[in-house]
C-alpha cells in the first residue's frame, strides 16, 4: 500500500496499519466508540477533552523518551529532530476520540490552556508542514513524526481496532504541543489530527472523519526501580573469589541520605550469612554514588553509607568490627555512564572488596 504525499495530509495513521503488518481485525469497527474501552482510565491530574472517549492506553514503569522540540527531518532513511528533549521515568500513552465537529486546533488549544493553569509551560509546538518535511511525515513507510516518541509496536494490541481507526490510513490537520512542569517532574506531548478512512483498507466507519483523534504521551520523572537479582551468600563468595569484589544493589538509601531502607534487609542477611560462614574473611565496604551534586558532598555521603552498612552488620548480625572497613569513593569508580538515569542507577551501589 502506498500513500500519496500531500502538504495537508500527513500519514500518522501509517504507524497503526504498518505496525499490524496490514493484518486487520476480522470484525470491523461498526461505529465510532461512545464510551471508554473496558478498564482504561485517564492519567492522574491530566484532564481529557470534554466527552472524548479513551480507546487505547499503554503504560511502562520506566522508559526513556526523546520528545521532538524542533522540526523533524528524514535523511538517509533516518528520522531525527533538529532539536529534542530527552526524559525518562514512568511513561503513559493514551489515544482518545473526540465528539464530532471538534477541530484538531480547538482540541490542542484546550489542552494547552488547561495544562498551563496547572503549572505546565510550553517547550515547542507545530502544525502540519512546520512539524517536518514531507519525507518525515508522509509516505508508505513507518517514518513519521510520532515514531520519534515510540516504537510502532505499541499499536499491536488486539484488544480493539478502535485506536487503529483513530490513527486513520491518512490524517489531516496534524498538530503537536510539548509542555513541561519542572516543579513536579512531568513532561507531556499532545498530538491531534483528523483520521481519514474513506476508501482505504481500514474497516472503520466513515463517520470517524468528523472526529478528532488525540494522542497524549506523558512522562513522570521517577528513578528506575532497583530490580537486580538478590545475590545469595554463596554467589557473593564466588564473586569475591573470582574478582576480589562484588557489587550489591539491594542495599537502598533515600536520595542524599545514609539511612538504610527496610527493603535492604534481604541483602544484608546474605552478607551476614557469608561472613559467618567464613570466619576469617575481612572486607572493605565501599559506598558508591552517581555524579549528581559535588564530589566533596558525595565522598562524605558514600562514606556515611558504608559506615551505616558496617554498623548494621555489627549490630544486627554480630560481625566483629575489625573484619570490616568502611570507605567512600563517591562517583570515582563508575560502572556505567552517568549521562542517563539507567547508568546512574547502576553506579549507585555498595561494593564488598577483599582486604
Amino acid at each position: 500500500m502506498k500513500y500519496s504525499v500531500n502538504k495537508k495530509i500527513l500519514s500518522l495513521g501509517t504507524i497503526c496499519t504498518l505496525a499490524l503488518g496490514y493484518f486487520l481485525p476480522a470484525a470491523a469497527l461498526e461505529k465510532v466508540p461512545t464510551k471508554d474501552l473496558s478498564k482504561l482510565g485517564d492519567i492522574n491530574n491530566i484532564k481529557r477533552f470534554t466527552d472524548s472517549v479513551l480507546v487505547f492506553r499503554d503504560d511502562v514503569a520506566y522508559d526513556e523518551v526523546t520528545y521532538p522540540a524542533g522540526k523533524v527531518n528524514y535523511t538517509n532513511e533516518r528520522l531525527s529532530a533538529s532539536k529534542s528533549v530527552a526524559r525518562s521515568g514512568q511513561r503513559a500513552m493514551l489515544v482518545y476520540i473526540t465528539p464530532a465537529g471538534r477541530s484538531p486546533l480547538e482540541v490542542i488549544r484546550n489542552y494547552q490552556q488547561d495544562l498551563k493553569t496547572t503549572g505546565f509551560k510550553p517547550l515547542f509546538e507545530c502544525a502540519e508542514d512546520i512539524c517536518g518535511e514531507a519525507g518525515a511525515l508522509t509516505g508508505g513507510s513507518n517514518f513519521n513524526f510520532a515514531n520519534i516518541l515510540f516504537k510502532d509496536s505499541v499499536f499491536t494490541t488486539t484488544a480493539s481496532a478502535a485506536h487503529v481507526c483513530a490513527g486513520g490510513a491518512q490524517i489531516s490537520g496534524f498538530r503537536y504541543a510539548l509542555m513541561e512542569n519542572a516543579a513536579i517532574g512531568e513532561t507531556i506531548a499532545v498530538l491531534t489530527w483528523r483520521p481519514l478512512v474513506k476508501g482505504y483498507a481500514l474497516p472503520c466507519p466513515d463517520e470517524l472523519e468528523k472526529h478528532t483523534s488525540i494522542l497524549v504521551f506523558h512522562i513522570k520523572a521517577k528513578e528506575m526501580e532497583q530490580k537486580m537479582t538478590l545475590l545469595s551468600a554463596s554467589e557473593m563468595s564466588q564473586s569475591l573469589s573470582a574478582s576480589g569484589k562484588v557489587a550489591i544493589y539491594g542495599i537502598l538509601f533515600d536520595s542524599g541520605k545514609a539511612d538504610i531502607k527496610p527493603d535492604s534487609k534481604a541483602s544484608l542477611m546474605q552478607i551476614g550469612a557469608m561472613l559467618k560462614q567464613q570466619s576469617t574473611l575481612k572486607l572493605h565496604v565501599v559506598g558508591h554514588t552517581d555524579n549528581a551534586g559535588t564530589l566533596a558532598a558525595n565522598i562524605d555521603l558514600s562514606k556515611r553509607r558504608a559506615d551505616a552498612v558496617v554498623n548494621t552488620l555489627m549490630k544486627d548480625y554480630g560481625i566483629a568490627r575489625d573484619r570490616l572497613t568502611a570507605n567512600g569513593v563517591a562517583s570515582l569508580a563508575p560502572v556505567a555512564s552517568n549521562a542517563d538515569d539507567a547508568g546512574k542507577s547502576k553506579n549507585r551501589r555498595v561494593e564488598l572488596v577483599l582486604q
